[in-house]
This record gives C-alpha cells, sequence and structure tokens, in this order.
C-alpha cells in the first residue's frame, strides 16, 4: 500500500484504497475493516495474534483483486516469494494452493491465440 504522489490517493498496486472505520474498499470492492487485516496491510511484520482468519481471507481477496501477489503483478505469473517475515508467516500459506482462475486462464489464452494470429 502507498500514497500516489500524483493525487495524494492510495494504492495498492495500482487499485485505488480507502477506508473508513468500518470497511476497506479496494476500487470500490468493500471488506470489513478488522485489526487483523490492518496489520497485513499496514505492517510489513504483523502480529499474528490479531490476525484472524477472516482478516486473511479479506487480505488474499485483496491481493488477487489487485494482483499484489504475483511477479510483474500478473495473476498468470507465480507468485512473488521472498525471505520477509510477512511472506513466510502470511502470504505463502495463502497462496500454498494458489491456482489461476478459469475466467482468467481463459482470456489469457484467447489473448495469445489472437496475438499469433495478428502475427501470421
Amino acid at each position: 500500500m502507498y500514497q500516489d504522489h500524483k493525487d495524494s490517493s492510495f494504492k495498492i498496486v495500482r487499485s485505488r484504497f480507502k477506508y473508513n472505520d468500518k470497511h476497506v474498499f479496494v476500487n470500490g470492492k468493500n471488506y470489513k475493516s478488522t485489526q487483523g487485516l490492518w496489520e497485513l496491510l499496514a505492517k510489513s511484520k504483523p502480529d499474528k495474534n490479531l490476525v484472524t482468519l477472516e482478516g486473511r481471507q479479506a487480505y488474499k481477496q485483496i491481493l488477487l483483486q489487485s494482483n499484489e501477489h504475483g511477479v510483474n503483478y500478473s495473476l498468470t505469473d507465480r507468485i512473488r516469494a521472498n525471505k520477509g517475515l510477512k511472506y513466510t508467516r502470511f502470504i505463502s500459506h495463502l497462496f500454498s494452493d494458489h491456482q489461476v482462475p478459469w475466467e482468467s486462464l481463459q482470456l489469457c489464452l484467447w489473448v495469445k491465440f489472437i496475438t499469433i494470429l495478428n502475427m501470421q
């Protein structure tokens, strides 16, 4: 999460991020604001005692929505791994069974197919 210097908005990768005392909004989709979710969003070393299942699930959905977890911020690339506490304790577990959603895979294959046809 960072603050865009151009318009002072908060963003996760290229996704617009807003919040109030009850909800977190990422590109208009809302998630219940919990202490655990804020730990995951804002800290490099979240306190595992404050992060609940609900917070982890919301954080995973936000990562999927923003593609922040993928190499090159891509939904179809592998998970961007590192040795940081946040990755080893949380993100790696969220995506240990990660599979690309079928609709996204279909779209990627279709785009590649059209690209190949255009090159001929």
